[in-house]
């Protein structure tokens, strides 16, 4: 084989592999290239799965079938050199010494096969697959033959290995679109899908003078069920009645859970008749739900019937997306009192509102009487030292004491105090870096994050909060980092704001990495090197095998887009162990150290 020839098949090869090829689609090159290429009669390639070696390819009948007797009885020259991973060279089939695999040997005789080496394709500590080389008559293999062999089987492994990597990147993404779509205890769709299927199903019906009908859906005495046999009990009721309220619909209708025990359902594209019509329709879905949950529970020994409450509304020309679940939201809860006929159980199921609108007045008032605080909880390295920290929002509450910042944000965001929040934050947490400078010196975190959501982010006076509050508490922008949560992927608006920050030196960090499905489609054109894991990755990944792997998956792909990786939620030891072996840069949880004031973590630093 000349060098130019093996030059010719190496880029054969090559230009194979930059497609979106198959393992198999490989191998089959492979077995051509080595034919044309080599002094054989012919070429055989197996590939090796879950320990077995499976046929691919053969280019002569005679080979065929015995590269196929092969794969039937995981026995004979491919077969050892898969798993003793080293050339099999067999110059004379006929040799009466030659006793290993009489059948396969008996075989290739009465096809014409003389010789035969078997050459694995080694990679990463494993087999890959074996390329199989037969002559009809026997005689010695050249060092310059089974070099050439061997040269194309590095080639060919190589991209075996890269369309592996490339496969379980893309499964990793799949599995993260996914997961930030999607309930992860029932496999439903979350709120998430379900507004962006609804918002859908009301424009499409806008178009075509159609109706959607929403049902919010409430299970009854949902947390005596926790509280009676535990949570894992009242995770088999939430798996059982969303599997048996999905059987019950049809398969254009979306059941989604809302959150807790709530589920919703829409049904999409019913007609505009008349309005009987269209309620004897509600009212046969209703019927199909309730009878579906009716069904006996066995949970601990004990039968239990689980019962829902259950509201609808209707789309018409003006209602949006929001008003249809609130509307919804509401019949459910004049259901559940109907049914109760109780007036002080209807006082009861209205309280949550009424709770909630309260607290978001109360929260108007909280940063002018002095009761929102920062906390900040550390970032270390696998080792434990000191990296940076991130500043959380915390509200003292005077009658529900402190509250952390996911139980009031959402209300913040709805009265429009965000971003007078966050520039408070930003004051706050610069003016403790300044603290921390002047009394620990080199001790003193790098970097603390402040999160930003896509209000804060897209707000004109942005960049004038920053640096007035840097050059008040004389930092400099690397010193404070912007975290982005999740959901600031979705506003188009926000990639401007984040190169000119970037620009201006502020680190970007992405919180919750894997978990939105928005993040992963836009991470790439956003100017972001740092990538939070989601602490749902982390809990118990000591004990969790496809945890671990998943964890594997997301620091690939971030590896792939050459980011800096920070595992949240680390809890134990054992964690941090696990986080680190899979290539986590920084650590984060209750392991490292718990949200603290400034003070509090002066002097234990100081210590």
């Amino acid at each position: 084989m000349t060098t130019r020839a093996l030059l010719d098949a190496v880029a054969e090869l090559a230009a194979a592999a930059t497609g979106q090829f198959t393992p198999d689609d490989l191998l089959r090159r492979l077995a051509h290239v080595a034919a044309q290429q080599l002094a054989v009669d012919g070429i055989g390639v197996m590939i090796v799965e879950d320990g077995a070696a499976r046929f691919v390819h053969a280019d002569h009948d005679a080979v065929d079938a015995v590269e196929r007797l092969q794969q039937l009885m995981q026995e004979g020259p491919c077969r050892d050199a898969a798993d003793s991973r080293a050339d099999v060279v067999v110059e004379d089939l006929g040799d009466p010494a030659q006793t290993a695999w009489p059948e396969f040997v008996g075989r290739a005789l009465e096809l014409g096969l003389g010789s035969v080496v078997a050459v694995p394709l080694l990679s990463r500590g494993r087999t890959w697959g074996v390329l199989d080389l037969y002559r009809h008559r026997a005689g010695p293999w050249t060092a310059e033959d089974l070099g050439a062999a061997h040269l194309l089987a590095h080639v060919a492994v190589s991209y075996l290995v890269m369309a592996a990597d490339r496969d379980e990147a893309r499964r990793a993404q799949q599995e993260l679109a996914h997961r930030s779509t999607h309930d992860p205890l029932t496999g439903l769709p979350n709120r998430t899908l379900l507004f962006d299927r609804l918002e859908h199903a009301l424009r499409t019906a806008r178009r075509h003078h159609r109706v959607v009908a929403v049902f919010f859906i409430d299970l009854d005495r949902f947390k005596a069920v926790n509280d009676t046999f535990g949570h894992a009990a009242g995770d088999t009721v939430l798996a059982t009645a969303a599997t048996r309220m999905a059987a019950a619909l049809r398969a254009e209708d979306t059941l989604a859970r809302l959150s807790g025990d709530e589920f919703v359902v829409l049904c999409e594209d019913l007609p505009r008749g008349e309005p009987a019509e269209l309620a004897q329709h509600v009212d046969a879905v209703t019927s199909r739900l309730r009878r579906a949950l009716a069904q006996p529970l066995r949970i601990g020994g004990v039968e239990l019937i689980v019962r829902a409450s259950a509201g609808v509304a209707l789309s018409d020309e003006h209602r949006s997306a929001d008003d249809l679940l609130a509307d919804a939201d509401e019949a459910m809860y004049r259901a559940k009192h109907d049914q109760r006929h109780d007036p002080a159980a209807g006082a009861a199921a209205s309280q949550p509102h009424r709770s909630a609108r309260r607290l978001e007045r109360q929260l108007v008032q909280a940063l002018p009487r002095g009761q929102l605080q920062v906390h900040y909880q550390p970032i270390t390295d696998p080792a434990g030292g000191l990296h940076a920290v991130e500043a959380l929002l915390r509200w003292q509450h005077p009658k529900l004491g402190l509250l952390t910042a996911a139980q009031f944000i959402d209300l913040a965001a709805g009265a429009e105090l965000m971003v007078a929040i966050g520039q408070w934050v930003i004051d706050q947490t610069c003016a403790q870096m300044d603290r921390w400078q002047r009394e620990l010196g080199e001790r003193a975190p790098r970097t603390a994050y402040v999160n930003l959501s896509a209000r804060e982010l897209v707000d004109p006076a942005l960049t004038t909060t920053l640096t007035n509050a840097l050059r008040t508490h004389h930092l400099q922008p690397e010193q404070l980092g912007l975290e982005l949560l999740e959901n600031s992927f979705s506003d188009p608006q926000v990639l401007p704001g984040l190169h000119e920050q970037q620009r201006r030196g502020h680190p970007l960090s992405v919180d919750d990495f894997g978990t939105g499905y928005s993040s992963l489609s836009r991470l790439v054109e956003l100017p972001v090197r740092i990538a939070k894991i989601d602490h749902s990755f982390i809990a118990g990944l000591e004990h969790d095998t496809r945890r671990r792997a998943l964890v594997d998956a997301v620091v690939t792909v971030a590896a792939s887009l050459d980011l800096r990786v920070v595992a949240e939620g680390v809890e134990t030891a054992a964690q941090a162990d696990h986080v680190a072996e899979a290539g986590c840069h920084y650590l984060q949880g209750f392991h490292c150290g718990r949200p603290q004031a400034g003070d509090a973590l002066t002097a234990l630093w100081a210590a």
